[in-house]
This record gives C-alpha cells, sequence and structure tokens, in this order.
C-alpha cells in the first residue's frame, strides 16, 4: 500500500511540474520556429510564431508568480510586449509602415515603463544608486549616443518619440542595475543580462530602421537577444518573487 502511494505521489508530482512548465515548452517551441523563420526567411512561421512568444511565456508566468504588485508590473509588461511585437510585425504590410511601427514604439514603451516601476520600487530605499550615483554616468552616455545617434537619419516626425523611447529604455536598465547588492546575486544577474539583452535589441532596431546600414542576419539578432532578454528578465523575476 505505502509502495503504491509512493508512485502515486510521483506520478503526481511529475504530472504538477509538466503542467507548471507546459507554456514554456510552448515558449521555446515558438522561439525555435521564430528564429528559423528569421534565418530561412518564412513569412508565415513569423507570423505564426512572433504572437506566441510573449503569449506562451506570458502565461507561464502567470502560472509560477506570487501575485503582488512586482510580478504584476512584469506580466502587464509582457503583454504590452505581445502587442509591440505583433504591430511591429505587421508595419512590412500595407501603407500603414509608420503608423505599425510608431503603434509598436509606444507598445514596447509601456513594456520598459512597467519593467522600470518594477525594478525601481524593489529597490526602494537599498538601491545602489544612493551609494554610488556616478555609475549612472555610462547609462547617460548610452542615452545621447544613441539618439545623436539615430537623429539625423529620421524622419523629423519620429525624432522625439525615439528619444522619450531612447530615455526610457535608459532608465529600465538603470533601474535594473540599481537592484546590484539590493537582491540575492542569482536573480539580478539574469535580470540584469537580461535587460542588457533587450538594450541590444531596441538598438538593433533603430539602426535596422533609420540607419539603413547592412547588418548580415539582422531580423534573427533583433529576434534572438529579443527572446532571450525576455526569457531571462521573467527568469530573474520568478527566482526574485515566484515559486522556482
Amino acid at each position: 500500500m505505502s509502495i503504491w502511494i509512493l508512485r502515486r505521489s510521483r506520478y503526481f508530482k511529475f504530472k504538477v511540474m509538466n503542467t507548471k512548465n507546459t507554456w514554456l515548452y510552448l515558449f521555446f517551441a515558438a522561439a525555435f520556429v521564430n528564429l528559423y523563420a528569421n534565418i530561412f526567411p518564412n513569412q508565415l512561421l513569423s507570423y505564426i510564431s512572433k504572437p506566441l512568444l510573449m503569449i506562451s511565456l506570458g502565461f507561464h508566468f502567470w502560472n509560477n508568480r506570487k501575485q503582488n504588485r512586482y510580478t504584476t508590473l512584469i506580466l502587464v509588461g509582457l503583454f504590452f510586449a505581445f502587442l509591440g511585437d505583433t504591430f511591429l510585425m505587421l508595419r512590412f504590410d500595407g501603407a500603414n509602415q509608420e503608423l505599425f511601427f510608431l503603434l509598436g514604439l509606444g507598445s514596447f514603451l509601456v513594456t520598459q515603463l512597467c519593467y522600470f516601476i518594477a525594478f525601481w520600487k524593489y529597490a526602494g530605499r537599498n538601491g545602489f544608486l544612493r551609494k554610488q550615483a556616478w555609475v549612472a554616468l555610462p547609462f547617460l552616455l548610452y542615452f545621447i549616443w544613441n539618439t545623436y545617434n539615430l537623429w539625423y537619419d529620421m524622419p523629423t516626425a519620429f525624432r522625439l518619440p525615439v528619444m522619450v523611447y531612447s530615455g526610457v529604455i535608459t532608465m529600465m536598465a538603470l533601474s535594473c542595475f540599481n537592484l546590484y547588492k539590493a537582491i540575492p546575486k542569482i536573480p539580478f544577474q539574469y535580470l540584469f543580462i537580461g535587460v542588457l539583452l533587450f538594450v541590444i535589441s531596441d538598438s538593433l532596431i533603430g539602426i535596422s530602421q533609420f540607419k539603413k546600414a547592412t547588418i548580415p542576419y539582422t531580423g534573427f539578432l533583433i529576434m534572438a537577444t529579443y527572446i532571450a532578454a525576455q526569457y531571462l528578465i521573467v527568469k530573474g523575476s520568478l527566482l526574485l518573487e515566484g515559486e522556482i
């Protein structure tokens, strides 16, 4: 009898673990398909897989998180990232390319504002910047470089939105670094590496959109850094405030 109970408990534990990770497996599958579609251009596979990325990652986060203000902000950020993915995907079709690009930009702006608020509020009075304010300088230099690098290549109507966007993503990165020594080392590493990859991905989008620079496999690099960024932010957040 005891052996039967032990086997049933192991089966139940395995089944629960599988259920908790089902959405994560779907995310990895969608990521593989999307990256494949970027290396070997396939519009249909891209259109199927791209919206699934943040949907599956968001449900994985929803199923494994502790419900509080921090995780709610991350979850809202993932939802707007899904909207941003969809709008930026649609910008290649039809006559509304500029509109879809701005809608995508606006959606990701909300994502990064959510992440910024989540990181900044979590650090509170223990934030690293209170002790070492000078570390903000590299982030400020990135903002100046990114804005200047794109400024004269952008249509006039894009300059203010892109400058605001660049400022917000800089604030997001800075607020994440502010968690240094305020949270355990492993979650911080996941979060900060994820945020840096997010910045790289967005920088590549700006360069490809406005500079018209020839970067081999631009679409693949943008999506690879973006997918890794969102996964690491979710992983770090679950380690910090989740059940894993």
